[in-house]
């Protein structure tokens, strides 16, 4: 091996045999000296080797850290899309509210005005009354659930182990069902599934203040308020497509990105929003679609 090499430098060197001979003054010497340089040669041709490779790793480091970095500005941006999204949906149901406080109070003056004059008109009145408020309570609920789509658009929710969604507990302790899941009498109910009034939850009472808990393991997803609708209420999701909604609260407990286990505390029963008196509204949607939570509470599921 070493002869080859010896050979292939004496060979390649431009300078001739004689010549290099004659300067180094003996044999021995001129291939010492062949020996050295074909040393040197392997040793920088190993060295820019070692050099590439070098540049190579970190030309693939830098390229990885680029791309981390285009990641994060990406999801920064689109971070920063939802919220102002998230304001705009906050901001309509806050125009909500106050589109129904003014045309309420505008229709109310009319009908005193009118009420000892005429009871047709004054009844006319009164039911147009009545659909403006279901109007804008149906657009309060459209706006709270369209939050939660846009969470979602951003969002992922894992299974949580050892709990089934499916096998619910009851959020309100020592309550009883007020309205059950179905058609409904009450005007402001929206309209759902060919049914003019439709109550798309479970009502549950208890005594006002009572701790509202997380039916189900899962993350807080929405935390909002208004003076229609669901008033103040949180909206927590879970694996398998599922969400928990729950409406006319006192006070939330938690926040928007908080995990949250079965039982625990989320809010205080209260009687805000579009309600007759302190309550929780507990609502289960699956897939967006409204579904009867008793067979939930009842561990059957879907």
């Amino acid at each position: 091996m070493e002869l080859g090499r010896l050979a292939r430098v004496l060979y390649f060197t431009p300078t001739p045999l004689i010549v290099r001979l004659l300067r180094a003054g003996s044999l021995r010497a001129m291939l010492t000296q062949a020996a050295d340089t074909a040393a040197v040669s392997g040793q920088a041709r190993a060295l820019r080797s070692q050099l590439l490779a070098d540049q190579a790793r970190l030309n693939q480091e830098r390229a990885q850290k680029q791309a981390a970095l285009d990641e994060q500005v990406s999801l920064a941006r689109r971070l920063a899309a939802d919220i102002a999204a998230l304001a705009v949906l906050q901001s309509q149901q806050q125009d909500t509210a106050r589109q129904l406080a003014v045309r309420i109070a505008g229709l109310k003056s009319e009908l005193a005005a009118i009420n000892a004059q005429s009871t047709a008109l004054a009844k006319q009145i009164s039911a147009e009354l009545g659909r403006e408020q279901q109007a804008l309570i149906a657009r309060s609920v459209e706006e709270a659930w369209a939050q939660l789509s846009l969470w979602l658009q951003s969002h992922q929710v894992a299974a949580t182990p050892g709990s089934d969604p499916n096998r619910m507990a009851v959020p309100l302790a020592g309550a009883i069902v007020t309205q059950p899941f179905g058609p409904s009498d009450l005007w402001f109910e929206p309209a759902f599934n060919g049914f003019p009034h439709f109550h798309t939850g479970l009502d549950l009472a208890a005594p006002e203040n009572t701790p509202v808990d997380a039916a189900a393991a899962g993350k807080v997803a929405v935390v909002a308020g208004s003076d229609v609708g669901y008033g103040n209420y949180v909206i927590v999701v879970h694996a398998g497509g599922l969400a928990t909604l729950y409406g006319h609260l006192n006070q939330a407990l938690v926040k928007a990105g908080d995990t949250v286990v079965q039982g625990q505390p989320i809010g205080l029963e209260g009687s805000t929003g579009n309600s007759t008196g302190p309550h929780l509204h507990f609502e289960i949607r699956a897939g967006g679609q409204p579904v009867d939570p008793a067979p939930f509470l009842t561990g059957t599921g879907r």
